[in-house]
C-alpha cells in the first residue's frame, strides 16, 4: 500500500512540475497546436515517468553469472523472518496508509460517478431533443441555456433556432473536427486519478482555453473579418452554470479569447523553444532511473559454485573479534521482555556487547544481500552463502561495504553501533539456513 502512495506522490510531483513549465513558457505564445499536443502529453508522461525502471528495464551488453541467485530471490521476501519487534512496526505503517488509500479510494469513487452522471445527462438530453437543420449543420434543439458541442452532436437552446449565426456553428464544428472531446474525456479520468491535485483542475481550464483558441482560429480562417467574429464574442453571454465536459462557444475564459485573437502572432523562431522539452522528459527519465542500483556495480563471478566449493562460504567465526566484544549478553532461543516493546519473545540470535565503532567482520564468504537500515533493526547487514546460509548483523553503526558487494571471510563489513530498538552499543547477530533461524553459537567454530 505504501507503494501505491508513493506512485501517487511521484505522479503527482511530475505532473505538477510540466504544467508548471507549460504555464512559465509556453502558455503565452500562440501555437496552439504545439500547446495543445504538450497538454495532453502531459497525463500519459507524469503516468509512465514514474514507472521507468519497471517499464524500461536496463540493457546490458555482456553476460556474466552471479552467484546464489535464488538466493537472492528468496531475500526479496524477507518480511517473514522479521522478529515480532518488527512486525509491530509494519502493523502502524500499514493502518495510517490503509485509511489514506480509503480515502483517495472515495474521491475517486465520487469524481467517477460525478463524470458517469455528466455523461448520462447528456445523453439523455440527446435523446430527448428535436433535430434540425441550422446554416446546413445537424443540431440537436433541447432544454439547455447554451449552444454547446459534445463529440460530433451539437446542442442549442430550442429558443435560438432562428437566430443562431452560422459563425458559432462553425465554431462548434472545429471542436467536432480536431476531436476536442477525446481531450476532455482523457483529462477528466486523470483529474479523477489525482483528485487531490489542485493543478490539475488549472490543466483543465489551460487545456480548454486551448480548444478555444484553435475553434476561433479555425473560423477566422473562413474569410471571416475578425472585427465581425469579435462583435459576436462580445455579444454572447456567459453561461451561468457550465460543464466541464462540454464546449461552449460563450466560454468563461471569453476575455483571454479576445486578448489571443487580437495578439499579435508569436514569431516561428519560438517554435525551437519546445525542443527544450527533450532533455527536460530525459532529466526526469533518467532521474526516476537511478534510484536502481545499475548492473555495472555487481561485482562479476566467473562460476557459481565459487562459493559452494570454498568451506569459507559457510558461516564459523565470531562476527566481533575476541579482542573487541566485552560478552554475550543475549543467547539464541532464550524467551525475553523486551525493554522497549514490553512483550516477551523468543531471541532469535546472539547479542553481542562491544564499544560503538568495534569493527563488525563478514562470518563467511559470501554477497552483500542486504545494507540499509531497516526500522527496528536499525543499520542492518544480510549476507548470502552457500548452501542456503544467511547472516544477519543488525543495530550497526555505519557500513563498510555495499549491495552486491562480494565479501570475503573476515572482511569489515561495519561498526558496532546503538540503532534501530537497541537499548546500549552491541551487535545482534544471526545464522539463517533456507529461511530458519540456527544458533549462532553452533556456528562460532574458529
Amino acid at each position: 500500500m505504501n507503494s501505491i502512495l508513493i506512485y501517487l506522490f511521484q505522479v503527482s510531483l511530475v505532473f505538477g512540475s510540466f504544467y508548471l513549465v507549460y504555464k512559465w513558457l509556453f502558455s503565452r505564445f500562440t501555437f496552439h497546436t504545439f500547446n495543445r499536443i504538450i497538454l495532453v502529453s502531459l497525463v500519459p508522461l507524469s503516468l509512465v515517468l514514474p514507472l521507468s525502471n519497471k517499464l524500461f528495464p536496463k540493457i546490458t551488453y555482456f553476460t556474466f553469472e552471479i552467484p546464489l541467485i535464488k538466493d537472492f530471490a528468496a531475500f526479496s521476501s524477507f518480511d517473514y523472518l522479521f522478529t515480532e519487534e518488527t512486525i509491530i512496526t509494519q502493523t502502524e505503517s500499514i493502518h495510517w496508509s490503509f485509511w489514506l488509500l480509503c480515502i483517495y479510494g472515495i474521491g475517486v469513487l465520487c469524481y467517477l460517478v460525478k463524470f458517469a452522471f455528466t455523461t448520462y445527462r447528456i445523453v439523455q438530453l440527446k435523446r430527448n431533443a428535436q433535430k434540425a437543420i441550422v446554416n446546413g449543420t445537424t443540431v440537436y434543439m433541447g432544454d439547455t441555456t447554451s449552444i454547446f458541442s459534445y463529440f460530433h452532436w451539437i446542442f442549442i437552446p430550442k429558443s435560438t433556432k432562428e437566430s443562431c449565426d452560422a459563425l458559432i456553428i462553425t465554431h462548434e464544428k472545429a471542436h467536432i473536427h480536431q476531436w476536442h472531446s477525446v481531450d476532455v474525456i482523457l483529462v477528466e479520468l486523470f483529474i479523477a486519478f489525482c483528485w487531490f491535485h489542485p493543478l490539475a483542475y488549472l490543466y483543465r481550464k489551460s487545456l480548454k482555453s486551448i480548444h478555444e483558441f484553435q475553434a476561433d482560429a479555425f473560423v477566422l480562417q473562413q474569410k471571416v473579418k475578425k472585427s465581425t467574429y469579435l462583435e459576436l464574442l462580445l455579444q454572447s453571454l456567459e453561461p451561468t452554470q457550465t460543464n466541464p465536459v462540454y464546449n461552449y462557444f460563450s466560454h468563461p475564459t471569453l476575455k483571454k479569447r479576445i486578448e489571443m485573437i487580437t495578439k499579435s502572432q508569436s514569431k516561428s523562431k519560438l517554435k525551437y523553444l519546445y525542443l527544450l522539452l527533450i532533455p527536460t522528459v530525459a532529466f526526469v527519465f533518467m532521474a526516476f532511473r537511478t534510484t536502481e542500483t545499475t548492473l555495472e556495480k555487481i561485482p562479476v563471478l566467473t562460476s557459481t559454485q565459487t562459493l559452494e566449493n570454498d568451506l569459507t562460504a559457510i558461516p564459523s567465526i565470531s562476527p566481533i573479534h575476541k579482542q573487541n566484544r566485552q560478552r554475550f549478553s543475549a543467547m539464541f532461543g532464550v524467551k525475553r521482555k523486551h525493554p522497549k516493546l514490553k512483550h516477551a519473545h523468543k531471541h532469535g540470535g546472539i547479542d553481542i556487547v562491544a564499544k560503538v565503532g568495534a569493527p563488525v567482520i563478514a562470518t563467511a564468504q559470501g554477497v552483500i544481500a542486504k545494507a540499509k537500515n531497516e526500522g527496528n533493526w536499525g543499520n542492518l547487514v544480510v549476507i548470502t552463502h552457500a548452501d542456503g546460509f544467511e547472516t544477519w548483523y543488525a543495530h550497526l553503526q555505519g557500513f563498510a561495504v555495499e549491495k552486491h558487494a562480494v565479501v570475503k571471510k573476515g572482511d569489515t563489513i561495519g561498526y558496532v553501533g546503538n540503532t534501530g530498538l537497541s537499548t546500549g552499543p552491541h551487535l545482534h547477530y544471526e545464522v539463517h539456513q533456507d529461511g530458519k533461524r540456527l544458533d549462532p553459537m553452533k556456528y562460532i567454530t574458529e
